[in-house]
């Protein structure tokens, strides 16, 4: 078991080192990706899909499985609620070095659920996972896997967290999100490049440039690039004022959103519901099913496997 001693700033750097150091060597020359429709299993049911823009490169099967019997045992038991059990089995995969199990328990700390939330085990966990990142891997699980890790270091990195001894460093996330996106296409860091790139945080000030990415975000239906569009076009903050589009922005983030994810989204969402008129909603809901049509939610982000 890891000790908080283990998150310190070379740990902390490390992963985003690995990655940065690829990505200059791939030059970054890559178109961005597009959203992935392969569903996928496991753990990629948690994240948000994306294609791998790097080339392809036949390499040796890995060894290791990717998948173990405890831990299928252990995504069951968090399926099902079974916190303490899929605590003790993933920190037994893990142990056994599976990155699946890391960044299962990485989620559970960063989360709070199932344990208290504990960022310096979040951190830490997740450190893990992107330690094992290489360009030039031909498993798209284990890709994915290692990629959604940086940028979750990366959030650490934008925000901080002064109970685990991390000091934010806004810029130095940018800069991560920014390889992440251009290279992989990772919907979450082009949210928070959209973000950002809006508010002048770590990156020259650009609202057109922070919507080009909220919107490249939004078409992988990402639900927080989704409500972000909602509240912008509700408040009329660097856009025109228009209920109609953002309410249609929250119900489309409703489809995406886990509510035991995203509590906030579906309050929100209903909030602005109610605060239009019948004529508003109704527009709003055909505008977003001519969304959902181009970009459903249903293929663009995996289906949960076992």
């Amino acid at each position: 078991m890891i000790s908080r001693a283990a998150v310190n700033g070379e740990v902390r750097m490390r992963g985003i080192r690995h990655f940065a150091l690829a990505a200059c060597a791939m030059g970054f020359m890559l178109a961005p990706a597009t959203a992935a429709d392969d569903p996928g299993k496991g753990p990629l049911a948690q994240f948000y899909s994306y294609l791998p823009a790097a080339p392809e490169i036949h390499l040796p099967e890995i060894s290791i499985p990717f998948w173990t019997d405890d831990l299928k045992k252990a995504k069951r038991a968090y399926k099902n609620g079974d916190y303490a059990r899929a605590l003790t089995l993933f920190r037994s995969s893990s142990d056994d070095g599976n990155i699946v199990a890391d960044w299962y328990l990485g989620h559970m700390y960063s989360q709070g659920v199932g344990v208290p939330r504990d960022d310096a085990m979040a951190y830490s966990y997740y450190s893990r996972v992107a330690e094992h990142y290489d360009p030039d891997e031909t498993d798209p699980n284990r890709l994915k896997i290692t990629v959604d890790a940086m940028v979750r270091l990366a959030d650490y990195q934008r925000t901080g967290a002064v109970n685990a001894g991390i000091q934010p460093d806004p810029k130095a996330a940018a800069q991560s999100y920014l390889k992440i996106a251009t290279a992989y296409g990772h919907p979450a860091a082009q949210f928070a490049l959209g973000v950002m790139t809006i508010k002048g945080e770590g990156v020259k000030k650009n609202p057109s440039q922070g919507l080009k990415w909220l919107m490249a975000s939004a078409r992988k239906r990402y639900a927080p690039a989704e409500a972000y569009l909602g509240d912008l076009y509700w408040s009329g903050e660097i856009v025109t004022i228009d209920r109609t589009r953002a309410v249609m922005w929250y119900m489309l983030a409703q489809q995406s959103a886990r509510p035991e994810e995203n509590p906030e989204i579906f309050s929100r969402a209903q909030q602005l519901e109610g605060a239009v008129g019948e004529d508003e909603r109704i527009e709003a809901e055909a505008r977003a099913k001519v969304w959902d049509d181009q970009y459903p939610a249903e293929k663009v982000r995996p289906a949960s496997g076992d």
